[in-house]
């Protein structure tokens, strides 16, 4: 990862109202933490960055049966971000509940640092849920859509 682009995120992570970024390329894993120290006049924060971590394990389910609240295939952001359903404000919805789509097909927008990362479908099927409201911030990792 290029000392630029983190110099970069350490700056967004400053100025916005984010406490925490978790970013993956290849290999690669940036994890930014902001911990408010103090709440007085000059607001100190503390920083904590971490470059080049392993990817963590898959967790490991407490239960023997599945869950029956999430049935299908999640796709889940790949980034920290604001979502959008749609390209533009007066564009159609990518997506709606009940659509067929296919592998590849790009089901939403997820903005970070200004630029606009396409979240595709990781498999063919009908979109069961749409698990996010349009204009609203998501995590990395957290569940977007589900697909039947």
């Amino acid at each position: 990862m290029d000392i630029a682009k983190v110099k970069e995120l350490i700056a967004l992570i400053e100025t916005s109202g984010l406490s925490a970024l978790d970013l993956r390329e290849g290999n690669d894993r940036l994890r930014l933490r902001r911990d408010v120290v103090s709440r007085d006049v000059s607001l100190r924060t503390e920083q904590r960055a971490a470059v080049t971590m392993p990817a963590p394990a898959e967790p490991v389910s407490k239960s023997s049966e599945p869950r029956a609240s999430v049935e299908g295939n999640v796709v889940a952001s790949p980034m920290v971000g604001m979502f959008y359903r749609r390209a533009s404000a007066d564009a159609a919805p990518f997506v709606e509940i009940g659509q067929q789509v296919n592998k590849g097909d790009v089901l939403c927008i997820v903005e970070a640092m200004k630029m606009m990362n396409s979240v595709e479908a990781t498999c063919s099927g009908v979109v069961e849920a749409i698990m996010v409201e349009d204009g609203q911030p998501v995590e990395y990792d957290q569940p977007l859509f589900t697909l039947v």
